[in-house]
C-alpha cells in the first residue's frame, strides 16, 4: 500500500491528539485509524508512529473492538454470526480474534433472533399473526417457495443454514 505524501495539514503531534480523540469515541480498528491517518496527510512512517503510539497507550486494541462489535451488532442490529464474521474480516480483524470473539454469543441468544426475523419475513409474507405462531411451533406448514423466502432473509441477516434449521422447527420438514 504506497501511499504519495500529501499536502501536510496536520503535524504528528496534532494527528497523534486528534487520533486520540478518534479511538476514545469508539472502538476502532487498525484499519480504520490506518485510514483516518491518510485523510490527515500522513506519510506511511509516520501513520506508524502514530499506530505505535496509540498501541502503546492502548487507546487502540484490537481485541476490545473485535469484542464491541459482536455484542453491538448482535443485540443492537441482531446480525447472525456469518454477517458479523464478514464484517470483521472487512475490518480486518485475524481469523483467530475473529473465532475468540465470536464464541461470545450465546445460542439461546441466537434462537431468539432467528425466530425475531422470521417473524418479521412471515408478517411481510402478509401471514396473519396466529398462523405465524401455528408456523413457528410446528402446527402450520409452509410451501417450498414460501420456506426459500425465509430462509433467504435469515441467510441475508448473517444466520447459517444449520442455526436456523436448530431455532426454528418448521425450516426442518
Amino acid at each position: 500500500m504506497a501511499w504519495q505524501k500529501k499536502a501536510q495539514f496536520v503535524t504528528v503531534s496534532q494527528a497523534m491528539q486528534k487520533l486520540e480523540k478518534f479511538c476514545t469515541y469508539q472502538e476502532r480498528s487498525q484499519k480504520q485509524v490506518l485510514e483516518k491517518c491518510r485523510e490527515l496527510g500522513l506519510t506511511v512512517a509516520e501513520a506508524g508512529e502514530v499506530m505505535i503510539h496509540l498501541l502503546q497507550t492502548d487507546f487502540l486494541n484490537e481485541e476490545r473492538y473485535a469484542i464491541a462489535y459482536v455484542r453491538g451488532k448482535s443485540k443492537i442490529k441482531a446480525w447472525g454470526k456469518e454477517k458479523i464474521k464478514q464484517g470483521l474480516k472487512q475490518a480486518g480483524i485475524s481469523d483467530a480474534l475473529i473465532l475468540q470473539s465470536l464464541s461470545l454469543l450465546e445460542e439461546a441468544t441466537t434462537d431468539l433472533q432467528i425466530e425475531k426475523w422470521a417473524r418479521k419475513k412471515l408478517k411481510a409474507m402478509k401471514f396473519q399473526e396466529e398462523k405465524i405462531d401455528d408456523i413457528i411451533e410446528g402446527k402450520a406448514i409452509l410451501n417450498f417457495e414460501e420456506k426459500q423466502k425465509v430462509k433467504a432473509f435469515l441467510m441475508g441477516k448473517g444466520f447459517s443454514i444449520q442455526d436456523q434449521m436448530n431455532a426454528l422447527l418448521f425450516l426442518k420438514s
